[in-house]
């Protein structure tokens, strides 16, 4: 996971929160992949990058901009490696937002994924 940040040097403080954000990130992505979905990565108001099941690629994509919304397809869902914009609409989606305390990056996400993610969000709450 790229977390891009304008302080320098970085504050020790803001390496702990990029870390908490990275942890609780990978344990979503993780917790959706074990679920059997595809995921994909819209950075700030762009495009969702194409669909995959690679942990690495999503991590990669997740934490360069300031916010992301992680796309989330069924297996019999997916979209087309053409798909642009909303022509074709996820499942579900988690929205993180980087920057605040770190064990909120979870912003917002579609009720629907909350049994796959509850373990995520409480998680979440040990940082707090």
């Amino acid at each position: 996971m790229t977390i891009v940040t304008t302080a320098y040097p970085v504050d020790p403080s803001v390496k702990r929160r990029q870390k908490v954000e990275q942890r609780i990130a990978s344990r979503a992505v993780t917790a959706l992949l074990d679920a059997g979905f595809t995921l994909a990565v819209a950075q700030g108001d762009e495009r969702p990058e194409p669909a995959t099941r690679s942990k690495a690629k999503i991590m990669r994509d997740l934490g360069e901009c300031d916010d992301d919304r992680l796309m989330v397809y069924k297996p019999d869902n997916l979209p087309p490696a053409n798909a642009t914009g909303n022509e074709h609409p996820a499942d579900g989606w988690i929205y993180f937002v980087y920057g605040n305390d770190g064990w909120d990056v979870v912003s917002d996400y579609t009720t629907n994924l909350e049994p796959h993610i509850a373990a995520v969000m409480q998680y979440a709450k040990t940082f707090s």
